[in-house]
């Protein structure tokens, strides 16, 4: 059977079983989404069967009626904007207002600057918080504690992470079927911004940056080489086998010799005058440096097809 043949048996499926609890009590829907869970993906729910969904950290949260949500990070803002009911959303990041292109949606709710006030989180009285990769598992014990559900998607590394968040953040918030349709509308779209060219037409590119007085790139396992990928440009940094978020020499960057480079605003000037890289083809008058917005480049959720936009028309 296709892949595609397959999600539209699963989604028929999940129709099925969705709509014979439609009319059931909230809770009566999660526990049966939490059914549906763990015989979608049995490898992320508790070894005895019983229902739930495992984090990133391998804490297991049942789905039930979660009326009182925050967001911890971007990508929780992004996900719960486009898969949960507003009246749900108690909070979101003060980052993501601040920067994101659809600061408006953020407009009547809590903002919060960071996770570490755990007085003002218990404040607003949440019953689910959603982070990503969170580094102090000590507040988090305290926060579960304090009887707040928290839920890590784990890394953020751009598509192939953010699908399995969305998956994710549908189950939690009782609309599997959203955050299915979500994925494959996103997953389309990204696809059908550079479906014009040919693999040959594709130019060689790569991401990097200049910190202090050394290289960065993001390539294969981030969010840069989606953009790079779904941009039109063929990463050469991950054809040649680098992986992350590398540090260049000089020498290896003009031993990949871009004829693009994406980078954020300011770069360009920087780069070209690096020592050692001013003979970058990139830097030539047949190459090209795109200067795209740091909050939209670094973004690792669904602001990656607004990025993956911005490369193909600023090359093509």
């Amino acid at each position: 059977m296709s892949r595609s043949a397959a999600g539209n048996t699963l989604a028929a499926a999940l129709a099925v079983a969705i709509s014979v609890v439609a009319a059931a009590p909230d809770d009566a829907r999660a526990r049966a989404i939490a059914v549906w869970w763990g015989q979608r993906a049995p490898h992320r729910v508790p070894a005895d069967g019983a229902p739930g969904i495992r984090d990133a950290r391998g804490h297991v949260v049942v789905p039930r009626a979660f009326r009182r949500i925050v967001a911890g990070s971007t990508v929780a803002d992004r996900l719960l904007m486009e898969l949960c009911e507003n009246d749900r959303i108690v909070a979101m990041t003060a980052y993501g207002a601040r920067h994101t292109r659809g600061g408006h949606q953020y407009a009547g709710k809590t903002l919060v600057a960071g996770l570490d006030d755990i007085e003002g989180l218990l404040a607003l009285r949440p019953d689910l918080l959603l982070i990503n990769n969170y580094g102090d598992p000590g507040r988090v014990a305290r926060m579960r504690e304090a009887g707040i559900e928290v839920f890590d998607l784990g890394e953020m590394r751009g598509l192939s992470t953010l699908l399995s968040n969305i998956e994710q953040v549908g189950a939690l918030v009782g609309d599997p079927e959203r955050a299915a349709a979500f994925s494959r509308s996103l997953r389309a779209r990204l696809e059908r911004v550079a479906a014009p060219l040919t693999a040959t037409a594709r130019r060689r590119g790569l991401y990097v940056s200049v910190y202090g007085n050394r290289l960065f790139g993001g390539t294969a396992g981030t969010n840069f080489h989606d953009v790079l990928t779904y941009g039109g440009l063929t990463d050469i940094a991950a054809s040649n086998g680098y992986r992350d978020w590398p540090a260049y020499s000089a020498e290896a960057l003009l031993a990949l010799d871009p004829a693009v480079i994406l980078t954020k605003p300011g770069m360009a000037e920087r780069l070209c005058r690096f020592p050692g890289i001013e003979r970058l083809q990139a830097c030539g008058a047949t190459g090209q440096i795109v200067e795209i917005e740091s909050a939209l480049l670094d973004d690792p959720g669904p602001a990656m097809l607004d990025a993956a936009e911005a490369v193909y028309e600023a090359v093509y």
